[in-house]
């Protein structure tokens, strides 16, 4: 004995219509993305002395924040209002910042002197301002992702 598939009554329109948008859609993007330097402004610029920068994180929140200068370090802690200095890390370099209490971050890069900058980690309750992502490029620019 055969069992009788019913459709719903959308899809039986569609099918019948022959309406059924593909999965994926075309995109518009250009079939090359742009550098990252080309989409975003630098939040901050730093004169290199070769291919090494020191960098200094300042944790102004009452959480630790668990952080990794990608290639250079291993997953490290910074207590909450800890202070750690970073130093000899090759450019480019990208380095990536969580708060252990799931909270958000405004991260702010300045340079401190050539070669090094400090960065100041403090809480926000913004989405638009959490940039758990920290990038220097080779020519001293520093994004915020």
């Amino acid at each position: 004995m055969l069992k009788k598939i019913e459709f719903g009554i959308l899809a039986a329109i569609l099918v019948s219509t022959g309406s059924i948008a593909p999965a994926f859609a075309q995109s518009t993007r250009p079939a090359t993305t742009p550098a990252p330097e080309a989409q975003f402004v630098p939040r901050a610029q730093v004169k290199l002395n070769g291919d090494r920068v020191n960098i200094t994180l300042i944790n102004l929140t009452n959480a630790a924040i668990t952080y990794q200068a990608i290639g250079d370090t291993e997953i490290r802690t910074l207590p909450g209002r800890g202070t750690v200095n970073l130093q000899g890390l090759r450019v480019p370099t990208t380095l990536t910042l969580d708060r252990q209490d799931s909270g958000l971050l405004n991260v702010t890069p300045k340079e401190k002197a050539p070669g090094t900058i400090e960065v100041t980690l403090d809480a926000t309750t913004d989405l638009g301002i959490d940039s758990p992502t920290l990038r220097l490029e080779s020519n001293g620019s520093v994004f915020l992702y």
